[in-house]
């Protein structure tokens, strides 16, 4: 059997007929910012296409009105790329949050207020070999490292309770007492 590269796989694989809507899914991914412009084309993001009507996620419910207005320009476009005509596009705001595709967050874990930097390598590791042979020692050692990590925290100014220092950057607070502020 010879090895074939993966772009020969992908066309295989859709070659196959239950692979064929996702390649008509590909070829409107591929052709939606010709269709609508490219400035339309960052407020949409074509989503599925179900029963040969193709979903689209809009930023604003105003360009999913507008849109609805121009669906007919709009699919008479995308249809010149396709092997099976679309007979209809729905336009809505409804999937516009979920990402299209498994991204990077928007917030880093380090900027998140309860951010705390890595343990100290002197703590007491949770996955060493020597697993502890009593339920007293593992309390024990879990409540060491528990106590060095509350030690490594900041202290809020309005309750002097222990938290993140990412909480204490951000409100000058912790979370609690910022909750109660507002």
């Amino acid at each position: 059997m010879a090895l074939e590269g993966l772009e020969g796989l992908i066309k295989g694989l859709e070659n196959q007929s239950n692979w064929q809507a996702q390649k008509q899914f590909r070829l409107v991914v591929q052709h939606w910012p010709k269709a609508v412009g490219f400035a339309v084309a960052r407020q949409t993001r074509p989503v599925s296409i179900q029963k040969s009507t193709l979903y689209v996620a809009t930023a604003t419910p105003t360009w999913a009105q507008t849109l609805a207005y121009e669906r007919l320009n709009i699919l008479r476009k995308l249809n010149r790329y396709q092997r099976q005509p679309l007979k209809n596009i729905r336009f809505s705001t409804a999937q516009w949050a979920q990402p299209a595709k498994p991204a990077s967050p928007t917030l880093l874990p380090k900027q998140h207020p309860s951010y705390t930097e890595p343990r100290n390598p002197s703590l007491p590791s949770t996955t060493s070999a020597a697993t502890p042979q009593t339920p007293q020692e593992a309390f024990s050692r879990w409540a060491a490292i528990v106590q060095q990590m509350q030690d490594e925290q900041a202290i809020c100014s309005q309750c002097q309770c222990r938290c993140p220092q990412g909480e204490i950057a951000r409100w000058s607070v912790c979370s609690l007492c910022a909750v109660k502020e507002w």
